[in-house]
């Protein structure tokens, strides 16, 4: 039976690098693994509040959803975000990335977030669920290349 949690501090420092580590799947390849600007991106947010919601199988993590507030400006309102959700490969297609963002979902509402908002690059499969649970296009990041 898998159980969703708050992970620990030990845990927080292992998921740091393992999220770290498959930043360039979950960027669909525009962010390649690089530990020192994966803590760049990373600690500053866990030092202002992100913790890790996990799933563990008989103590082993199969997956985790990153979250926490948002300080865009623009937010008027008590705003959470989602930064990283993962599920190893061998638990996907069991409705585990479901339960974590429900999850997530409902622990920023009982922390007094009124919406909750998260990016998805390009071709990223999770895309499909965030959709299924109510998520929609507010914006468009654009890029060009200049170098």
């Amino acid at each position: 039976m898998i159980m969703i949690r708050k992970a620990s501090q030990d845990e927080t420092n292992t998921l740091l690098y393992m999220t770290i580590n498959v930043m360039s799947e979950s960027t669909m390849g525009l962010v390649h693994n690089d530990v020192q600007k994966g803590m760049n991106m990373f600690v500053p947010l866990l030092n202002s509040g992100s913790y890790y919601l996990i799933a563990v199988d008989q103590h082993q993590i199969a997956g985790w959803v990153l979250m926490g507030p948002d300080f865009n400006p623009i937010n008027v309102q008590k705003t959470g975000t989602i930064t990283s959700l993962y599920v190893f490969p061998i638990y996907r297609k069991l409705g585990l990335g479901k339960q974590l963002m429900q999850s997530a979902i409902q622990q920023l509402k009982a922390e007094g977030y009124q919406k909750v908002q998260l990016n998805v690059f390009t071709g990223n499969p999770a895309k499909h669920l965030y959709e299924d649970l109510g998520f929609s296009d507010i914006s468009t990041v654009m890029e060009l290349k200049i170098t």
